[in-house]
């Protein structure tokens, strides 16, 4: 195969099936490896779990299906005190039988041409890297000036076994649509100065809140308010164990350890997800922030084996988790390339 003889065209509502055999022959291959089992179409899960990402498929003359596919998000970003446009690259993959000839390159340059076109040179350029994903970090020196190691963890949390106690102080409740505007200041303020956060408005919230591929709502807003009726945290929720199962292939020994003490990943592997973002909580909440993750965890356990949770590892998220929590967690790092570099301690939005 020449690179010649490959062609790339947009991802497409037909790519479907297709693109479910193409992920199914390309398990990831960080320290954790897994692999994925969509509950429905997985072009239409895709579009509702990345928010109508751009993709991008190559083919070949002589194979039926797609020998690699590429994703890119756009969106806008805090950068350094400033609103920028951003793009995060993300699901680069290539068909074992058609690695090192060329397609990942071919791909990432297609999604890097895209990024300058839409953006110019002021936008944030931006990829999470599971550790020793070797391939992807082949791929980001072609195009990020900076890497950032370690610096987000992705903490599977899981389910309550029992009800957490409740507190007399608390109402945990979903967010109101007269609620938005409160809490949409709030998370803004909560975030003001992190790295990569995408500013938030109630129609953007409402938004988000609405979208769904289902006939029922897909995604929820929590919120954990005083007994005079103020908001003291909240957090979204959406159900992405509708649409696929995460099944988790490959265990480091220290983390198989770990796991057989603190049983965060089910003996069968399978993972059923829900995924966590937009958290907040008001200076000194911290207890209201973990009453109502702790009633989330237990209100949603017959519906999935997980809470995905995501963070800069120094955030003041991380101290929502528990200590057994902590154990069972994949630190990653962060491919970039942006008009001004990162002040090294400032934090990063990754929910």
């Amino acid at each position: 195969m020449t690179l010649s003889s490959i062609s790339l065209r947009p991802l497409g509502p037909q790519d479907g099936p297709a693109l479910a055999a193409l992920l199914a022959a390309c398990p990831d291959t960080g320290s954790i490896g897994s692999t994925e089992r969509f509950e429905i179409d997985p072009y239409q899960a895709l579009m509702a779990l990345q928010k109508d990402p751009i993709g991008v498929v190559a083919e070949m003359p002589g194979y039926a299906g797609l020998v690699g596919c590429g994703l890119i998000r756009f969106g806008q970003c805090q950068w350094e005190g400033h609103v920028r446009p951003s793009a995060l690259l993300n699901t680069l993959v290539v068909h074992p039988g058609y690695r090192r000839q060329g397609v990942a390159s071919r791909l990432a340059k297609w999604r890097e041409q895209l990024a300058h076109q839409r953006q110019g040179p002021g936008g944030v350029l931006w990829a999470i890297i599971q550790r020793n994903n070797t391939g992807s970090e082949r791929t980001a020196v072609k195009w990020a000036d900076q890497f950032l190691e370690s610096r987000v963890a992705t903490v599977p949390l899981r389910m309550r076994t029992a009800s957490p106690p409740r507190s007399g102080h608390f109402e945990v409740r979903p967010v109101k649509p007269d609620e938005l505007e409160s809490v949409v200041e709030q998370l803004n303020q909560y975030y003001r100065d992190y790295n990569l956060y995408p500013p938030e408005t109630r129609g953007s919230l409402a938004a988000w809140l609405a979208e769904t591929p289902f006939d029922t709502p897909f995604r929820h807003y929590q919120i954990v308010a005083d007994k005079a009726g103020s908001i003291l945290a909240g957090m979204g929720l959406s159900e992405n164990y509708r649409l696929r199962a995460t099944l988790i292939t490959h265990l480091p020994a220290g983390l198989r350890i770990m796991n057989r003490l603190f049983h965060v990943i089910p003996a069968s592997g399978e993972l059923r997800e829900a995924a966590l973002s937009r958290i907040w909580f008001a200076p000194g909440q911290i207890q209201a922030a973990r009453q109502l993750l702790e009633r989330m965890r237990w209100e949603w356990r017959a519906r999935c084996t997980s809470l995905m949770f995501s963070a800069d590892i120094r955030s003041p998220l991380m101290r929502l988790l528990n200590v057994w929590d902590r154990y069972a967690r994949e630190v990653e790092g962060i491919a970039l390339r942006a008009p001004v570099p990162c002040t090294r301690d400032r934090l990063f939005y990754c929910g």
